[in-house]
């Protein structure tokens, strides 16, 4: 039901009227006008509506009692117990009723205690406007001698200016139209009133009938009233079917429609549509027999305008009707007071006092906004005012005080100051007991000093300063902001701000239709239902409607737009909204939606309910624990400060709700421990132990280091013994009170060539890391740099975010991590990569591996500095030794339990030990050799070979011969022969370029991912299989010929001059490989097939050539040195006659040292230049001859115009 105010106005002098009045007699002052937006549907008649009224008991009553003339009230009054309209006795029957005139029935009376007594004379503190249309009307009457009741009525109400002029306007052209004699049957009358509830427009409405009658536009007096849902829930068949029936038997009337923007609602499947086809059909062909009024809200009546672009030909009128001002508010809240009490309620500081100006200034707040309720909602404020009251005038009872029950006190009115409520507010008290949320209690405190410094600019009379209700809650699931979002609206209710404190919890769910309109339809009906409630929309960040440069999902934004159009956000509404969710999903949902949100909304200073840290998580545990009546030793609470903080690691962690997921665990494992013992034996008093909480406690602290037995064998001792030193380090801290954290690193680089295990040894960091108590779990999530890497523009960053989040709390292990270094995106995962590892949230959270070739790593990481600096410690993994080869490949023999004939491969002096010793020597000059990898290989070849002789022999023993081991080493090293790259006397290979990594990296010469280097070469004599064993008898192999020890530990690539030897292997031929003394030379060996004799003579002529002039330029060095050490000493000491002849000296010994020094840079400069270019596929260093530079091996060539582009 709708409901209206009318405030009419009497001829009598008033307080808030500068008309003059004459005294009159009258029953008593009724209380403010109510009218329902009832229509002929309710199953009253039009007539029954407007015609005679009923006298009401209590006006029966006093109607003998007289009274001198008070201020004016309204000719209708609200009957207290049936509420029917009455008229007051004062006012004109034709005012209210032109269908029956006939007096009243008057009804048994009752008998009743009191009278309501005449109001007071009070000023109206908000002064009064004149009315020009009803001052524009007396001079009509006046002077042109008009005469109409029904705007005589309409001049009696308070407001409706527009209204009122309207109404003269329309008479105005009605009385033109009579004067020139035209038919008002031509003339089109159909309206469309627009306003706030509360502010008259279905009263108006009949008036608005009556008046058509009154000057002779409609014969009919019917009126009928239904709104826009009965219309189009009873389709086109039924609104023709009323129209007809109207036109029937009234012969016409009025039509009034409700709410007829739902006609065009999208929820109603096109039937409002077709219904209002009808009814602007109807109106064409009945003019002068029907008039229809459309009454709706403004803002929704938009899309009733737009179904067919010619409503506004034929709906000539538009009447807005506009909230009631200050000075009509406080008009009807002191007539709601005096009538409901009888007058006889005191306020304190006076009806006009400072306190009711208050009130009716907040009340005023929403004055302009969708819904404002007029005067509805002054009958809300007066209901809150009693509320108020009743707490006070109870609490002084209990206390023994004499309370004044007819009086409203200034709490009463505006509430209580808001720094003592919230200090008598157990809901306030609730907060500050809560664990943490520090950030929240602040944003608490300083919103209650933001209420309470507008309670005093009220106080004032100054405007309040604009803040909204409505909050972002944001942060993790489990940090209590559901719990923190009941205790905000129960201190808001005790604040007065709310006239409700219940919690209503929804998620975008319950908003989202299942069509197009039904999401609006939802959302208004969820909003209407928790005014003056809390409402806390849960994940609210799903009711993102995308990206607005793209189409938006429309169901979604049809919530939003519902939203910001129903929700103002402004002081006085009496709604709170706490959207909850995820930050940085919240923000960005903001961007997207409709701006309005925002306004609504304070974005820029949410509720941060930041992730409860270790400490706080073992008080929620003992709180919780305390609830339950549980117990537990203090090593059991020390386990499971343990494992939640294994789970703050984890991407998703729920803080509280791990908490109970802890609890949880521990219970159900004490439960099982008690089962397991004899019944008399078990306990039951809840004492929980450290197996409770996790069965595996001690993990982290026991005295033998684990990982020894698990890597033993499968990577270089050195690597072991590197891990084994972080677990010391974790178990030390431990032991000293220090955090294990901050001693041991969990950011790694590992470098090395293939198959020396760094994978092996970084899925093994995941369970070592885990026992430190560094993990949530022991997964090892692997991926490769092409797995964070996009295809198009803006796809790498959140592709790479995605796999960062995934790998929280686990080990990450990014294989071929130097491929960061090229691609055009490559740039773009770094910098995701920093930003991320760089976040305080993110520290210490997970493991990550970077991992590749060691001259591939070292130019990542001089390329991206910053990136190197998040990485520290690196592990360098070594080409596996001939010794551990055979190791290895025995350990994988056995474990399919074969043996070797007389275990010549345990026998480090026997010589098919040292055969194939040397094999895998010759093995490891090729340059794709992968060490255990390929030693993997070679076990499963051989034990393939070993499975077809078993079967053609029918072999029973499982021993391997030698033969049949060289001969599979022999298969693949040919194998591998055939896949190198062969090339002319005069070919050269261009391999791609990577692409730039752009301005930043300008003049930097980057190598393309390089595949391993082939390792040093070593004496040795490898034979055929048609040679026999023969040939290895006596032969020496020198494994360690060409390894330094810097050279081993780094892994670079190492220039072919510091090669003791190289394989050179031929197809034909009984020896397919020649030792150093067969080549007769060191250069002859480095010889490459193609090379001619002249470009090998001239090449060893240059190399001797540059050996010449580096040394010269080595002893010119040296000797510069020490004459610029001796210079400097005699200018230390020498006279000032020296002084000019030293500094000279000086001078000139520096600027040869630095030319020097320049000459052999630009050089060094060139040779990292030809390096890039990778023309050479040894890798050899390049010599310069005539015309541009040459390999060592002589066969490849690059002129100096190809060079000097990259080197300038």
């Amino acid at each position: 039901m709708r409901i209206g105010l009318l405030l009419p106005k009497s001829s009598h002098e008033s307080p808030s009227s500068s008309r003059p009045g004459t005294p009159c007699s009258f029953t008593s002052t009724a209380p403010t006008s109510l009218f329902p937006d009832t229509a002929s549907d309710s199953g009253l008649s039009a007539s029954e509506l407007l015609g005679a009224p009923q006298t009401s008991p209590e006006l029966e009553s006093c109607a003998s009692k007289q009274f001198p003339a008070p201020q004016a009230t309204s000719p209708l009054i609200l009957c207290p117990q049936k509420h029917i309209l009455q008229p007051r006795p004062d006012t004109p029957k034709s005012a209210i009723s032109p269908s029956e005139p006939t007096a009243p029935q008057p009804r048994p009376a009752s008998p009743q205690p009191h009278p309501i007594p005449p109001q007071p004379r009070y000023g109206n503190p908000f002064g009064h406007v004149p009315s020009n249309a009803a001052q524009e009307w007396e001079r009509r009457k006046r002077d042109e001698g008009e005469v109409n009741d029904v705007i005589d009525e309409l001049m009696r109400y308070e407001g409706l200016e527009e209204v009122k002029q309207q109404f003269l306007d329309i008479k105005s052209k009605v009385d033109v139209c009579k004067n020139q004699r035209r038919d008002l049957k031509q003339e089109r009358f159909n309206i469309i009133f627009q306003g706030n509830p509360g502010t008259g427009k279905t009263t108006i409405a009949r008036l608005y009938a009556k008046f058509l009658h009154s000057v002779g536009v409609l014969k009919s007096k019917c009126i009928k009233e239904t709104s826009g849902i009965k219309v189009a829930s009873k389709g086109s068949m039924g609104i023709k079917r009323k129209i007809k029936n109207m036109l029937r038997y009234s012969g016409g009337g009025v039509l009034f429609i409700d709410e007829a923007y739902q006609l065009t609602a999208p929820y109603m499947d096109g039937t409002g549509r077709q219904a209002l086809d009808i009814i602007l059909a109807s109106m064409e062909n009945n003019i002068g027999k029907l008039v229809v009024i459309f009454v709706g809200y403004k803002d929704e009546m938009e899309s009733f305008f737009e179904h067919n672009p010619g409503l506004a030909s034929r709906i000539p009128y538009n009447m807005n009707f506009a909230d009631f001002t200050d000075a009509e508010l406080w008009k009807i809240l002191y007539d709601n007071i005096h009538n409901q009490y009888k007058g006889n309620m005191k306020v304190e500081r006076g009806m006009d006092g400072l306190y009711m100006r208050v009130v009716v200034r907040r009340l005023a707040q929403c004055r302009g906004s969708r819904g404002f309720g007029n005067a509805r909602a002054v009958q809300n404020l007066l209901a809150s005012i009693s509320q108020r009251q009743a707490q006070r005038l109870r609490k002084e009872k209990t206390e023994g005080k004499n309370p004044d029950y007819l009086l409203f006190t200034k709490e009463d009115l505006i509430g209580p100051d808001p720094s003592r409520a919230a200090g008598q507010s157990a809901a306030w008290a609730e907060l500050q007991k809560l664990i943490g949320l520090d950030s929240v209690k602040e944003c608490a405190q300083s919103m209650i000093r933001m209420i309470q410094l507008n309670y005093h600019r009220e106080l004032a009379e100054r405007k309040p300063l604009k803040f909204s209700l409505n909050q972002l809650f944001v942060g993790a699931p489990g940090t209590g902001k559901t719990t923190v979002a009941k205790l905000y609206g129960q201190i808001l209710a005790d604040l007065g701000l709310l006239s409700r404190c219940d919690v209503v919890l929804k998620n975008p769910s319950d908003f989202i239709g299942e069509c197009l309109g039904k999401s609006e339809a939802k959302t208004r009906k969820i909003l209407e239902a928790t005014v003056g409630k809390v409402l806390v929309i849960d994940e609210a960040y799903m009711l993102d409607a995308g990206d607005p440069n793209k189409e938006q999902d429309k169901f979604k934004t049809g919530v939003i737009d519902t939203l910001v159009a129903i929700v103002q956000g402004v002081p006085g509404e009496d709604r709170c909204i706490i959207l909850v969710g995820y930050e940085d999903k919240i923000s960005d949902m903001f961007h997207n939606v409709n701006p309005g949100l925002s306004r609504r909304f304070p974005i820029q200073r949410p509720f941060r309910f930041e992730n409860f840290n270790l400490p706080q998580l073992q008080q929620i545990m003992q709180l919780k624990m305390h609830e339950q009546d549980i117990d537990c030793t203090p090593k059991a609470l020390e386990v499971a400060g343990d494992v939640l903080e294994r789970a703050l690691m984890r991407p998703n962690f729920t803080n509280a709700g791990e908490v109970e997921s802890c609890l949880a665990t521990a219970k159900m494992n004490y439960e099982m421990r008690q089962s397991r013992k004899p019944f008399e034996d078990q306990a039951f008093d809840g004492m929980l132990e450290p197996e409770d909480f996790d069965r595996d406690f001690n993990r982290g602290s026991r005295t033998e280091i684990d990982c020894r037995k698990a890597l033993n064998g499968l990577v270089h001792e050195s690597i072991i013994e590197k891990l084994v030193s972080y677990q010391s380090r974790c178990l030390g801290a431990r032991r000293h009170g220090l955090n294990p954290r901050d001693q041991v690193p969990t950011n790694f680089i590992f470098k090395g060539f293939p198959g020396t295990g760094k994978t092996t040894t970084a899925q093994h960091m995941g369970q070592i890391f885990y026992n430190m108590g560094f993990l949530s779990t022991p997964e090892v999530v692997e991926c490769s740099a092409t797995d964070l890497l996009g295809q198009y523009v803006g796809q790498t960053a959140p592709k790479t975010r995605k796999q960062l989040e995934k790998a929280l709390g686990k080990v990450l292990f990014i294989d071929e991590a130097y491929r960061l270094i090229y691609g055009q995106y490559a740039a773009e995962a770094v910098d995701e990569l920093i930003q991320f590892f760089g976040r305080p949230s993110h520290a210490g959270k997970m493991v990550v591996i970077l991992a590749g070739y060691t001259a591939d790593m070292n130019l990542l990481m001089s390329t991206r500095p910053v990136f190197s600096g998040l990485f520290p410690e690196e592990i360098v993994f070594e080409n596996l030794r001939p010794e551990d080869c055979i190791t290895l490949l025995l350990r994988e023999l056995e474990h399919n339990q074969i043996v070797t004939e007389s275990n010549f491969l345990r026998d480090s002096t026997s010589e098919g030990y040292l055969a194939v010793r040397r094999l895998f020597h010759a093995m490891q000059l090729v340059p794709s050799w992968s060490n255990a990898r390929d030693v993997k290989y070679l076990a499963k070849q051989m034990l393939g070979k070993f499975l077809e002789s078993m079967v053609q022999e029918n072999q029973q023993a499982r021993t391997l011969s030698l033969k049949q081991v060289t001969d599979c080493m022999m298969q693949v090293i040919m194998q591998r022969r055939d896949r190198c790259v062969k090339l002319g006397a005069n070919d050269s290979v261009s391999l791609p370029l990577q692409p730039s990594l752009g301005g930043n990296d300008a003049g930097l010469i980057i190598a393309a991912p390089q595949q391993a280097p082939p390792p040093i070469a070593s004496d040795s004599v490898i034979c055929t299989p048609e040679a026999g064993a023969n040939c290895f008898a006596g032969t020496d192999v020198s494994t360690d010929a060409g390894y330094s020890d810097g050279q081993r530990h780094t892994h670079q690539p190492m220039p072919s001059r510091a090669r003791e030897s190289i394989v050179d292997i031929q197809s034909n031929g009984p020896n397919i490989y020649h030792s150093q003394q067969q080549s007769g030379s060191h250069e002859a060996a480095l010889r490459e097939r193609g090379a001619s004799d002249a470009e090998w003579s001239e090449l060893q002529s240059a190399k001797v050539l540059e050996q010449t002039e580096r040394q010269q330029h080595d002893a010119r060095l040296k000797q510069l040195q020490r004459d610029l050490r001796v210079a400097e000493a005699a200018f230390a000491t020498g006279n000032g006659d020296d002084i000019d002849r030293l500094t000279a000296k000086l001078d000139s010994i520096r600027d040869e040292l630095s030319s020097i020094q320049k000459l052999m840079q630009d050089k060094e400069k060139v040779q990292q230049a030809l390096q890039a270019m990778n023309r050479c596929v040894y890798g050899y260093c390049w010599t310069r001859v005539a015309g541009g530079y040459r390999c060592e091996g002589g066969m490849h060539f690059i002129a100096n115009n190809e060079i000097r582009d990259r080197v300038c």
